[in-house]
């Protein structure tokens, strides 16, 4: 198995495990009948943003196979280009279908604190699953949040998604905190998230 940083040319194939591995939430921000659009929208923002959407992303590939993704976000990279996503939304999905989508997805934001690595989208194609991709993925990510001078990782893991939690507690994550949101429940079907660490130092 190779763990690779991603490139402009994954776009499409990290999208497509993404609307499988995160259907809830594709289907919350876009509506159930318009997963397709959305993936469409998010692909052309990507497209629009070039190498900078690209940072931190990692992807694993088996036999040439696009098998797992993940992302570590630092407060360094966080991009500022907001309107291009706005209007690659507002092009595909129209005016009220980008607020929508945009304001949902909003709900799911998280501040990164200056010495953490934010790990993002673990996402592993179910045939693969329990089979070491995303212990490999995580542990590729921690290196890099060490590189990086980064004291902590942090992710956030839905309350119901147990078999998540157990991975990422074997790998030395704990609970630190319970984020709750009543509008996530109403969009995603789920408003209780645990924010998970791990110490670096």
């Amino acid at each position: 198995m190779l763990i690779r940083p991603a490139r402009l040319g994954d776009i499409a194939a990290i999208i497509d495990l993404h609307s499988r591995a995160f259907a809830d939430t594709f289907g919350g921000a876009f509506g159930r009948g318009g997963i397709e659009r959305g993936t469409q929208a998010i692909a052309a923002a990507w497209r629009r943003q070039g190498a900078v959407a690209m940072r931190g992303m990692l992807v694993a590939e088996r036999d040439g196979q696009m098998i797992g993704t993940t992302t570590l976000r630092t407060w360094e990279m966080v991009c500022d280009d907001a309107d291009s996503a706005e209007l690659a939304f507002q092009e595909i999905l129209g005016v009220w279908g980008a607020a929508r989508s945009l304001f949902a997805l909003s709900l799911l934001n998280h501040h990164i604190d200056h010495h953490e690595g934010f790990l993002a989208d673990v996402a592993v194609l179910e045939a693969y699953r329990h089979s070491g991709v995303a212990h490999s993925l995580i542990a590729r990510a921690e290196e890099d949040a060490r590189a990086r001078r980064k004291r902590f990782l942090g992710l956030y893991v839905s309350a119901r998604n147990t078999c998540a939690r157990s991975l990422y507690q074997s790998l030395g994550f704990t609970d630190a905190r319970i984020r709750r949101s009543p509008l996530a429940w109403l969009f995603f079907g789920q408003g209780t998230w645990h924010y998970m660490r791990k110490s670096l130092l």
